[in-house]
């Protein structure tokens, strides 16, 4: 009698895994040469896209074929067009374009070429966010100006899919005025107030932050209520408050950085007072992006890592706040709350 032949593995889990690079870097192509944008105009057969972009039939054919095959286009009657998602997310002038954030993310394309590099050294390989913060009010070495206006319009898109449902779940019934320390684009604090009317709000960040979150505010309708101020949130002095947002600020700094900043909320706040900490962590995250964060945090800083919810609460307890609670907000994170007083 033969032995039982062991199980066949199947291999197309970890063949995707290997290929996802492909995905994403068809999409960040398709950006850059306006694809998205000539299908918005009409429905295009290889040849006239090829001819409108000014490229070979044979390379418009293959990226179409893969655009095709993610479900961004669809193949019609030998033309291809658009599917609504990327006529919702991938034309320049949607409001909920994503060409921003594809931009930034195909930066890190290019650093992620030397991750081997990042992880045996240690070394961040932008020094985007150093020990003490951020080198350059949030441009990586050599980018300048144009650098920070790339990562707030990254935090925007990225923001926007989590904003909402963070302020539907941040307990806030009796606060009447909430700092946003290291505020970004300024839509978590727009997401707050336009949830809670009564509620005041105090924006915090680098000044060239500041500069364009402020932008976002007004546009918004909320410069009344939301207050947009330049500081150095490790350094300089907060207003009076009796909630403190941290939203995806302590991933950015190693753990003694990171918990002289809630000791400092702690010893800010009234007895009362709430802090509200919202992250990517991937033990209350539902989707996988939270766990590949680190190694995006690794290229761009000298000490950040992702901090799930055991680190932060132990960085909580040890500054002395209590009645620790926490739960899933989104795909992409998590949120605790803390209040000072109670034990």
């Amino acid at each position: 009698m033969s032995a039982t032949a062991p199980p066949r593995e199947d291999s197309t889990r970890v063949h995707s895994i290997l290929t996802a690079y492909l995905q994403s870097k068809a999409v960040f192509t398709a950006l850059e040469l306006g694809v998205f944008e000539a299908l918005d105009k009409a429905p295009r057969a290889v040849a006239d896209l090829a001819g409108e972009l000014g490229l070979s039939p044979r390379p418009a054919r293959a990226l179409l074929v893969a655009l095709s095959g993610l479900d961004l286009v669809r193949a019609e009657n030998g033309t291809y067009r658009n599917s609504a998602e990327a006529d919702r997310y991938l034309v320049a002038g949607r409001p909920g374009y994503m060409g921003g954030f594809a931009a930034h993310q195909d930066s890190h394309f290019g650093h992620f070429a030397r991750l081997e590099e990042a992880v045996r050294t240690n070394a961040s390989l932008n020094q985007r966010v150093l020990k003490q913060g951020y080198r350059d009010q949030g441009a990586a070495a050599g980018e300048g100006r144009e650098g920070t206006g790339r990562l707030i319009q990254a935090m925007r898109v990225s923001s926007r899919l989590q904003a909402g449902l963070l302020a539907a779940q941040a307990p806030l019934e009796k606060v009447s005025h909430i700092i946003d320390l290291g505020c970004g684009s300024g839509d978590y604090s727009i997401a707050l107030a336009r949830r809670h009317p009564d509620l005041r709000v105090t924006s915090l960040d680098y000044p060239a932050v500041t500069d364009l979150a402020g932008a976002n505010v007004r546009e918004a309708g909320l410069g009344d209520r939301i207050e947009v101020v330049p500081a150095d949130i490790m350094a300089d002095t907060w207003p009076d408050s009796d909630a403190v947002l941290l939203s995806h600020v302590l991933d950015g700094y190693g753990p003694e950085r990171a918990g002289h900043l809630v000791e400092r909320i702690h010893a800010h706040l009234p007895d009362g007072g709430r802090l509200l900490v919202h992250s990517h962590m991937p033990s209350l995250a539902s989707g996988l992006f939270p766990s590949m964060f680190g190694l995006i945090l690794l290229v761009n800083t000298e000490e950040g890592e992702v901090r799930d919810v055991d680190e932060i609460r132990g960085w909580v307890d040890a500054a002395g706040f209590g009645d620790v609670r926490t739960g899933t907000v989104s795909a992409l994170s998590g949120l605790l709350v803390a209040t000072k007083g109670t034990g």
